[in-house]
């Protein structure tokens, strides 16, 4: 693991030497502070001198791209302190990673997947779709999944969603309907859902199926239950993580709803009608939640 002069030393690589010799003159490098100590007590002092000049010499965004100097929770942390500095910071942190680089070759794949990690839980992250679009064409197959989870999650734009499950890669066109799993209401693309729910892949129709069930869906719900017991682990598992991320959590929300309404039944209210949909049916047997890695 880095000392903390060496988290230094690597975030100062990328900056300019007129940045460092600043730094210097204010915090001693030698013996620097810690570094995320550092960083996030400043930045909340809100627009310093020393504030500003760590935003605008790119000392912050050295940091966050950096998956050795900050832990990805940390990272996160000093991020969202940085919106709060400056609400446009998630389109400057990915044009700081694409700066002054050739792309893709010059990019490291590292921090790549550091940016994507950290622009997913920015609060308007359709703004910088556009931007997205361009690392759902990288050559890592890796870097275009995230992509394409992302873009599926967030981008208004329909027909370049329907573009992207074109994609010949069945990891790809998963990530992009998991994507499209994640959001609140994703009604103006369930014509791509249901033709996902006849992908070829199992991988790609299982995140399909998901959303179909907790719509209440009955086929959809039964044949995802069948997958879950399935003796093929693949589809076993790409089962179970579904029904664990997009459909039991929503059963959760209508037993409680439930436990509300027998609670106020027993206070003297009168109890409302409890509706509990009907993938609810399908198999409420506890699973361990499987890894959301994909």
């Amino acid at each position: 693991m880095p000392t903390n002069l060496e988290n230094w030393t690597s975030v100062m690589a990328g900056c300019a030497t007129s940045v460092a010799r600043q730094l210097d003159s204010w915090i001693g490098l030698s013996h620097p502070p810690d570094l995320f100590e550092y960083l996030s007590t400043t930045i909340q002092q809100g627009h310093t001198e020393q504030a500003d000049f760590l935003v605008e010499g790119h000392v912050i965004a050295r940091a966050l791209l950096d998956p050795e100097a900050l832990s990805e929770d940390q990272a996160k942390t000093l991020l969202g302190l940085t919106m709060a500095h400056d609400s446009f910071y998630d389109t400057k942190l990915l044009q700081r990673l694409l700066s002054g680089r050739e792309w893709p070759t010059e990019v490291p794949i590292v921090e790549i997947q550091r940016c994507l990690a950290l622009v997913e839980d920015t609060p308007d992250p359709n703004r910088i779709s556009v931007t997205l679009l361009k690392f759902a064409r990288h050559p890592d197959i890796r870097v275009q999944s995230k992509a394409a989870k992302l873009l599926g999650r967030f981008m208004l734009n329909v027909s370049k969603i329907e573009e992207l499950y074109l994609n010949p890669s069945e990891r790809i066109r998963a990530n992009l309907i998991e994507g499209i799993a994640r959001r609140p209401d994703p009604e103006s693309l369930m014509p791509l859902v249901d033709q996902a729910a006849k992908d070829p892949s199992s991988r790609v129709s299982t995140m399909a199926l998901a959303i179909l069930a907790r719509r209440g869906h009955k086929m959809s719900q039964t044949l995802l239950a069948m997958r879950r017991r399935s003796k093929e682990e693949s589809i076993s598992w790409a089962a179970n993580f579904a029904h664990e991320a997009f459909v039991r959590p929503f059963q959760t929300e209508d037993l409680g709803a439930l436990a509300t309404a027998l609670a106020r039944s027993n206070n003297g209210d009168r109890p409302q009608p409890a509706v509990m949909p009907a993938v609810a049916k399908v198999d409420g047997q506890a699973e361990s939640h499987p890894d959301e890695e994909s």
